[in-house]
Formats: C-alpha cells, sequence, structure tokens
C-alpha cells in the first residue's frame, strides 16, 4: 500500500509540473520573469527570461539547461526524455522542435533518451528540427524547415532534410 502511495505521489507531482510548466509558464498570460521563475521552480536550468509564449516541454524540466542571453520564440517543443543542453546567446525561431527519445526498432516500445547539446551562438532556423543524439557546435546557424539528424560542428550554414553543410563560415 505505502508502495502505490509513493508513486501515487510521484504521478500527481510529475502532472502538477507539467501543468505549471506547459499550461501557465507557456500561457500568453504570464509574463516573462514570471514565466522564467515557473521554469526554474520546476527544476530547468534556464538562464535567461527570453522565454516567449507557447513554449512546450515534454519531460522533466530538469533536464533542460539554457544559457545566458539565449532567446526562444514562440511555440518552441522540447522533448526531455534525454538531457538537453543549449548554450549561450542563441536564437531559436517559431516552432523550433528538439527531440531527444529514440526507438532502437519497430517492436521496442520504450523509447531510449539521447542526448542534445546545442553550443553558443548558435541560430535554430523557424520550424527547424533537431533529431535525438545530435550535438551542434557553436557558431552554426540552422536554416528554417532543416531537420538536424547529425552533428554540424563546424561555423557555418546548414540546410535541407537532412540539414548539411552549405557555407562555411566567414
Amino acid at each position: 500500500m505505502s508502495r502505490l502511495l509513493a508513486q501515487l505521489r510521484l504521478e500527481i507531482g510529475f502532472v502538477t509540473k507539467r501543468a505549471l510548466v506547459n499550461a501557465f509558464a507557456g500561457s500568453t498570460l504570464a509574463p516573462r520573469p514570471l514565466r522564467w521563475a515557473v521554469y526554474r521552480l520546476c527544476g530547468s536550468r534556464i538562464d535567461t527570461m527570453n522565454v516567449f509564449p507557447g513554449l512546450q516541454l515534454g519531460g522533466p524540466p530538469s533536464n533542460l539547461t539554457v544559457g545566458r542571453g539565449t532567446f526562444l520564440n514562440v511555440g518552441c517543443f522540447i522533448e526531455l526524455v534525454a538531457p538537453v543542453r543549449i548554450g549561450r546567446d542563441c536564437q531559436l525561431g517559431m516552432q523550433v522542435m528538439i527531440v531527444t527519445s529514440h526507438h532502437e526498432s519497430t517492436v521496442d516500445r520504450v523509447p531510449t533518451g539521447r542526448p542534445v547539446v546545442i553550443g553558443n551562438r548558435v541560430w535554430l532556423g523557424a520550424r527547424a528540427t533537431v533529431l535525438p543524439g545530435v550535438t551542434i557546435g557553436d557558431d552554426v546557424v540552422i536554416a528554417a524547415g532543416a531537420v538536424v539528424a547529425t552533428d554540424c560542428v563546424g561555423p557555418g550554414t546548414y540546410a535541407g532534410v537532412p540539414a548539411r553543410l552549405i557555407k562555411e563560415a566567414a
């Protein structure tokens, strides 16, 4: 019985955090300082108040780290089955999606997490998608609508599906 109660408390805590993070903090009614405080209260390590409405977190908020000066535009989705680390002074466009869950096969029903690391001064264009296990290096630009399936480590501009280097940094 006590094990069941412990599991129930854990589930209620998770649902409460999800409601606070996605329904309240993600709302257009929450001012940025309050939004930032709710994310921090729920365990995210977000060092910027530049988080605009509509951010949806799928998983434990404690798996998210965002550096100083980073800007998350409206409607972004960050799945947190595994840790996601976003560096300093990054720009995430509207509806950017970062995914961390991976299935080894079609038979495997339980996803495994693969962390995503985004360096400093990275720009992710609107509706760019970053897939599980990817590392994006410093000073990288990902074009709008690109799907990042492999690491983008060298500074430059990456575009396409899948994303590939189209212009090296000057």
